[in-house]
C-alpha cells in the first residue's frame, strides 16, 4: 500500500473519530458522566488525543516504521523545519491579511445563510475573568494551532505532497469539512488555502501554526474585549463604526482589496523564494507527466483522486456532516 493510501486511512479514522466525539458531545455525554467542563474536556480529548496523539503515532507505526529514517524523517514529511526570518515576517502579514479577508467572507457568508431561512446560535463564554482569557486562549488557539495543523497540514502533507499543487486544494477541503458545520465550512476553506499555501511554498509546518494561533487569539481576543471594554474599547468602537455605518463599509471594503493584493503579493514572494531553491517546479499548476513519484522503494504511479478511496471517504462524510448541520439550522 503506497504512503498516500495509507495516510489517507489515518485521517479518516481520524475525522470519524473527531465526529463521534462530536456527536457524544451534542448529546452531552460527558455532563452525564459527572465532567463538569464538557467543552474543555472535549477540546483536550480532539486536539491531543485525535489530531496529535492518533494521527502522529499511527504514521509512524504504518509509514515510518516500514519506510526506515526513524523519527528524523518523521519530522521532515510533516514539514517539521525552520524557516527564513523574511517568511517569518511574511507570514506575519499573511496573517494579518487572512484575518481580514477572510472575516469579510464569514461576514458574508453569515448573512447569505441567515437570508435564507439558516438559524446560527454562535457559542458564547463568559469572559467573567482573565484566568477565563487564558483558558479561552489555551484552548481555542494554543491546542487548535499546534494540534489541527499536525493533523491537517503535516499528516495530509506527508501522503498527498505526491501530488504537488493540489495538496493544497485536498487540505483546504479537509480542513473545511472537518469542522462540520455549514457556518464555518466558507471561511475555514478560505483560510485553509492561504495556510496550505504558505506550507507548500516553505514547506514548513511552522508558518501554518503561526497563522493559525495568532488567527484563533484574535477570535478570543475579540470575545473578550466585547464584553470587558477596558483599554481596548476602541477595538468595540471600530469594530461598530465598519458595521453600522456607510463609511464603514466602504472602508471595510477598501481593506479587504487592499489585504487581499498583499496576500497575493506576499504568496508570490514566497513562490518566488521556493523556485529559486528548486522545492517547486517553475510552472504553476505542474502535475508530473509521467505521474510516476520516486518513493525510496522504487517508482509507484500517483493515484487519481476518482480512485483513492480514503479520501472519496473522507470527503463523503465531511459533506454530509456539514449538510446536516444546515438542514438542523433550518429547522430551529
Amino acid at each position: 500500500m503506497s504512503r498516500r493510501l495509507k495516510v489517507g486511512f489515518i485521517y479518516f479514522g481520524v475525522v470519524l473519530m473527531a465526529l463521534l466525539l462530536r456527536i457524544s458531545s451534542a448529546l452531552d455525554v460527558y455532563s452525564a458522566l459527572g465532567i463538569e467542563d464538557s467543552d474543555a474536556f472535549f477540546t483536550c480529548i480532539v486536539q491531543l488525543l485525535i489530531f496529535g496523539a492518533m494521527s502522529v503515532c499511527l504514521y509512524l507505526l504504518t509509514v515510518t516504521r516500514y519506510e526506515g529514517g526513524g523519527i528524523r524523517n518523521f519530522f521532515s514529511d510533516f514539514g517539521f523545519k525552520k524557516i527564513s526570518g523574511r517568511n517569518v515576517l511574511r507570514t506575519l502579514v499573511l496573517t494579518f491579511c487572512m484575518i481580514v479577508v477572510t472575516s469579510a467572507f464569514s461576514y458574508v457568508w453569515q448573512f447569505v445563510l441567515v437570508l435564507i431561512g439558516f438559524t446560527h446560535i454562535p457559542s458564547s463564554t463568559d469572559y467573567s475573568s482573565v484566568a477565563v482569557l487564558f483558558k479561552e486562549l489555551a484552548l481555542t488557539a494554543l491546542l487548535p494551532g499546534i494540534f489541527e495543523e499536525v493533523a491537517h497540514r503535516g499528516l495530509i502533507y506527508a501522503g498527498y505532497k505526491e501530488t504537488g499543487w493540489k495538496f493544497v486544494i485536498v487540505s483546504a477541503l479537509f480542513f473545511s469539512l472537518m469542522h462540520q458545520n455549514i457556518v464555518q465550512t466558507g471561511y475555514t476553506f478560505l483560510d485553509g488555502v492561504m495556510i496550505a499555501l504558505a506550507m507548500y511554498y516553505t514547506g514548513s509546518i511552522f508558518p501554518g501554526m503561526m497563522m493559525h494561533i495568532i488567527n484563533n487569539a484574535w477570535a478570543v481576543f475579540e470575545g473578550y474585549i466585547a464584553q470587558n471594554g477596558g483599554a481596548f474599547d476602541f477595538v468595540n468602537v471600530i469594530e461598530k463604526f465598519l458595521v453600522s455605518s456607510g463609511a464603514g463599509s466602504a472602508v471595510s471594503i477598501v481593506a479587504v482589496i487592499v489585504c487581499s493584493g498583499l496576500t497575493v503579493l506576499v504568496l508570490f514572494l514566497m513562490r518566488k523564494d521556493a523556485v529559486k531553491a528548486g522545492t517547486i517546479p517553475n510552472v504553476p499548476f505542474y502535475s508530473p507527466s509521467e505521474e510516476v513519484l520516486a518513493e525510496g522503494r522504487g517508482a509507484a504511479r500517483v493515484k487519481p483522486f476518482k480512485e483513492d478511496m480514503p479520501f472519496i471517504a473522507t470527503v463523503v462524510v465531511g459533506v454530509v456532516a456539514a449538510i446536516m448541520s444546515f438542514v438542523w439550522g433550518m429547522l430551529r
